[in-house]
This record gives C-alpha cells, structure tokens and sequence, in this order.
C-alpha cells in the first residue's frame, strides 16, 4: 500500500470549554481545559491512520517539552512522523476556545510551523514521490505547501489543498491549478469566490465555478447542511448526517483525512465523500481535535448497514 501522506502543522492544542462566551474585557471561568494533540497537518495524519491509512508526517517542531509531547503522540497513533526541529521557534500552539452550542474560536501561535520551509520539503523528496494522496492546509507557509503539492504530483499523487484558516489576503484562482483537488468550507470559498454559499444548490455552484481552477475539481464542506462537490465532471451534494454536536473543532481535518484515506483505496467520489461526512460527524460528538477522531471499527458497522 502507498502512503497517505500529509504536509503541514502540528500543534498543541489548549482548549477550553465555556458555558458562555465572555464580553471583551471579562474574565469567566471555563468549565474544563485539555491539553491534547493538534494542529491541521497532525489531525489529518491522525484521521487517516485511525480510518486505515499507511500515514506519513511531515511538518517542524521546536526543542521544547510541548515538542516531544508532539512527536510521542503522533507514534502512538502509528503515523511515520519526520519532523524538521527549529531551534529558535517553539513548537506550535493553538487556544481554542469551545462555547455552549460546540462552536469555537480558536487563537493560534505558528511557531515553528512557519519556519517550514521549500528546502524542508525537498529533503522529503522520496515521501512524497512514494505517496499515493498527499494533503496540505494553509497552517505552514505557501511556498512549502506549493512545494509538496509538485514533487507529489510528479510522482503521481493526487494532491489535496485544505485551504484552511482562510487565506488572508486570499489566493488567486490561479494558484489553485497546481493542486487536483480543493476542499474549502463556505468561507473559505467566498475568498476565493467573492460570494459565499449557503444552500447545497448554492454549494453545488460554488464547487462548478471552482473546479476548472484545479486539475480535477473542488469539494465545498458546509458544516451541518453536507457537502457539494465538482469532480472530474460530476457535480453532486449530500445533506449532512444529523448528530448531536459538541465540539465542531478538528472536524474539516477528520473530514479530510478520511477523504484521502477512501480515495487512496480506489473508491469513487461520491463513496469518499460520503465516508468523509460519517466520520466527521462523529468527530463532533466528541471533545478535543486528535482526541475526537474516530477509528474504523466505529464506522464499520453503519456503513454495512447503509449498503445492504
């Protein structure tokens, strides 16, 4: 089996849980805090080898304690973690605060994500030319990201952008064709849109006014309403899976880890994306971003049930 492997942040998360959000200049108590495993690039390396995946890692870290509680973490989860250390930057941090209805607001301190660099990834070289899918966010820097997405795709990997947080100032469109496929949330897709979608016919158009930037197309994920796709021609949407939410922090990450994961194993879109959607909707039910990601066996079952 080739890797799914992804190219990105790690962190650690701090998050709180609020019964309310304060006003500015308010102080409150939280309800819990969790220090836990995080950071875009890790939570979908950690979603793709739970769903199944043979994962590889690559991303930077610091020298400090948060680094080797990082790096232990990503072992445990059986991911191949090569990790660039930065002497002069911490390790990435993120504070994430969770409010009463599983909303959040998250601050975060790149560290040494940022110092990621174009020759970081070439040192990676052979990685990303063995890698059957290669993911990347927007947690690290640009010409890093552009970097993997060439050598992966020279090889033959079918590359997806996360293009997430939401570029500030956004992309042009043209930027996009040096990935196959890209997977923005609403937002994210008005960046680069100039106008948001907010229905699934209004996701399905966003995705068809995408697509041609891209090699094969995009996919716009939007929360609890589903998911709405243009890929290689077919345009398509699903309604979200109804759940009880609690924390939507990591859910993109599982969404798009297990996406790589189906389309590493030859499943069609529709099949991928639907798989992607059950598995971040149980990320929601849980708290913490690495900790809320669900394993196989979890999914199994429904997903008998749903073919016979």
């Amino acid at each position: 089996m080739k890797f799914v492997t992804v190219v990105g942040s790690i962190n650690i998360d701090l998050t709180s849980y609020l019964d309310r959000w304060p006003k500015v200049g308010e102080t409150i108590a939280v309800r819990e805090t969790v220090s836990s495993l995080g950071g875009k690039g890790a939570n979908q390396a950690v979603a793709a080898a739970r769903l199944g995946a043979r994962t590889a890692f690559v991303g930077a870290i610091g020298t400090d304690g948060f680094a080797q509680q990082a790096a232990m973490e990503l072992r445990r989860e059986g991911v191949g973690a090569l990790l660039q250390e930065v002497p002069d930057a911490a390790t990435g941090l993120a504070f994430i605060d969770v409010g009463p209805d599983g909303g959040n607001m998250i601050r975060l301190a790149g560290g040494a994500n940022l110092k990621l660099g174009p020759s970081d990834i070439q040192r990676q070289k052979e990685v990303l030319l063995d890698a059957q899918v290669v993911l990347l966010q927007n947690e690290i820097g640009l010409e890093a990201s552009l970097q993997a997405a060439r050598l992966a795709r020279s090889g033959g990997a079918l590359v997806i952008m996360d293009p997430a947080p939401a570029p500030s100032p956004a992309w042009p469109r043209d930027l996009l064709a040096d990935f196959d496929i890209v997977t923005p949330n609403a937002h994210e897709a008005a960046g680069l849109l100039g106008w948001e979608p907010a229905t699934l016919d209004e996701g399905r158009e966003a995705a068809r006014q995408l697509a041609p930037c891209c090699a094969r197309g995009a996919i716009i994920t939007m929360g609890g309403t589903g998911v709405a796709w243009a890929l290689d021609g077919e345009v398509e949407a699903l309604p979200a899976p109804k759940v009880k939410t609690i924390d939507t922090v990591a859910a993109g990450d599982c969404f798009n880890g297990a996406l790589a994961t189906r389309l590493s194993l030859g499943e069609s879109y529709r099949d991928a994306i639907a798989f992607a959607m059950r598995a971040a909707a149980l990320a929601t039910t849980r708290k913490g971003a690495a900790a809320s990601l669900p394993r196989l066996d979890e999914l199994e079952a429904p997903l008998k049930s749903l073919s016979a």
